[in-house]
């Protein structure tokens, strides 16, 4: 790869991304929220520096957007579309600085913006996407800082003596940690790139650690909370939430794969960063832009791949590692003129972008053509619909058949969730469980005497005995979820008269 290359963005990339961030606004306007969406945004309503799940990041995000825009899903997806504009254009200066070329930066914003999982993640308000953003500038400052932004040291002209490109990177390393705990990846990464590269000098200097201490100040409020949690976010992440954490599911996870990169795309990106890596101790090891491509993404992939085969790892927390996988292939496809390649080489890797787009289309339009082509016990986008009448349809039978003071009940964090933002967040929801999040926000011993009316959504099978937990159950109405005229699934009300207010334990 070239030596250092910088280049403002062109015009033509940001008008690009301008007009994409554009078309995903509109979508935003009109696509309702998932149901960990609604969750992230219950976060915001109860802003802490951690949470049982994920750190803060995402909660603040959104609470600062439905400040400007209101509660409203146009205002929880703003979070992702504006971050994702802002990631695509700093993989690009990302790009040209490790590549040396604009033209591959142009080619790795576009596959960015492609390829399935980051795609979707453009819509979707969820913790990879501060994620994404804070990982990208945390490699280009590290980048910058090791390659020399400031003045040279005496007798080493490839280190430089500033501090400022370090604390930079520091900020963006904490910021990622404070987004999702994957980012304790990039410091392993940064560490083997500089000592297997020519800056290994720089592990025996203090400033890459002052940007760790950087990192660490930011990252102490999760630290803290945790302290003073039962260190409950930490413990969460490594045992799973039961349900889905039984493993191991290397097999699903490999299949997933194929999916949320596309089938003929993941392919060429694992081949990008292998070649990546055989070229940075090889031939053209002297060109450390190689080396940090492969650096930057094979430790979180194998990493999570190993996850898988103990345990259990979902499809898309390998993601962060394929990020500069599109950098290391957009750089082999320009670095020679396309008409010079083999047909059967541009063949294959058309054939994969064009998988990226027809799955990337498909997912978008997912939510408007699955009514109409899948039955809705097939439709994965089923959730999204139907609670914003529903949920003020179970708020009347509230306030009509309760006892007395009331709360709204599930076993469910998605169930709850959905409820309060179709409601405003206007009445008072506990999970039962006292295994969730909703624990720190409610006690359920503050509940006691109260009647919770449970709500027992279609999709899932009830995961507790009522019995257990209330002096009397009584079964409520039925209310349908409504999609276009179609009733796609039921919401069961169940009354818990006068809550012991203690857990229910859930049924194995």
């Amino acid at each position: 790869m070239a030596e250092r290359d910088r280049g403002k963005i062109p015009r033509a990339v940001i008008a690009g991304v301008a007009a994409l961030t554009l078309l995903r606004l509109a979508i935003a306007a009109v696509l309702p929220l998932g149901d960990d969406e609604t969750f992230y945004w219950e976060w915001s309503r109860h802003l802490a520096p951690g949470y049982l799940d994920q750190p803060p990041a995402i909660a603040w995000l959104i609470h600062a957007s439905t400040a400007v825009f209101g509660n409203t899903a146009f205002a929880v997806h703003f979070v992702a579309v504006a971050l994702f504009g802002i990631t695509s254009l700093a993989l690009w200066v990302l790009a040209r600085e490790v590549s040396g070329r604009g033209d591959a930066a142009t080619v790795a914003v576009a596959l960015l913006n492609v390829i399935p999982v980051f795609a979707a993640g453009g819509l979707l308000a969820v913790p990879d996407g501060p994620l994404g953003l804070a990982w990208v500038l945390t490699l280009l400052w590290t980048w910058r800082a090791a390659r020399g932004a400031g003045l040279p040291a005496a007798g080493h002209p490839e280190i430089n003596t500033g501090v400022r490109p370090w604390l930079y990177a520091g900020v963006w390393l904490g910021l990622a940690l404070d987004s999702k705990y994957t980012a304790a990846a990039l410091p392993l990464s940064a560490a083997l790139w500089l000592a297997a590269s020519p800056y290994r000098r720089w592990l025996r200097r203090p400033e890459p650690y002052a940007g760790l201490a950087i990192a660490a100040l930011l990252f102490a409020p999760v630290v803290w909370w945790n302290a003073t949690h039962q260190w409950a976010s930490f413990s969460f992440t490594l045992r799973g939430r039961p349900g889905w954490s039984a493993g191991p599911n290397a097999p699903v996870f490999l299949g997933l794969q194929f999916i949320y990169l596309a089938p003929l795309l993941f392919p060429w990106l694992v081949w990008a960063l292998v070649v990546s890596w055989r070229r940075g101790f090889g031939a053209d090891a002297s060109a450390p832009g190689w080396l940090f491509l492969a650096a930057a993404g094979i430790p979180v992939i194998a990493g999570v791949t190993a996850a898988s085969l103990v345990g259990a790892a979902k499809g898309h927390w390998a993601a962060p590692g394929y990020m500069t996988a599109t950098i290391a292939l957009a750089a082999l496809v320009t670095e020679r003129p396309w008409s010079a390649r083999p047909p059967v080489w541009r063949f294959g890797v058309g054939a994969g972008v064009a998988s990226a787009v027809l799955v990337t289309v498909l997912t978008h339009a997912l939510p408007v053509i699955s009514g109409v082509l899948l039955p809705p016990r097939l439709d994965p986008t089923v959730d999204y619909y139907g609670w914003r009448s529903a949920a003020p349809t179970i708020a009347a039978v509230a306030r009509r058949d309760a006892h007395g003071p009331f709360f709204i009940a599930s076993d469910r964090y998605q169930v709850l969730a959905q409820f309060d933002f179709g409601t405003g967040g206007r009445y008072l929801a506990a999970s039962v469980t006292g295994n969730d999040e909703y624990r720190y926000w409610t006690r359920l011993g503050d509940l006691r005497g109260r009647d919770g009316l449970f709500i027992q959504d279609g999709r899932y099978r009830r995961d507790v005995d009522l019995r257990q937990g209330c002096g009397a159950v009584e079964r409520g109405p039925t209310v349908p979820v409504v999609r276009r005229g179609v009733v796609v699934r039921t919401l069961d009300l169940v009354w818990c008269r006068d809550f012991l207010g203690r857990p229910i334990p859930s049924r194995p």
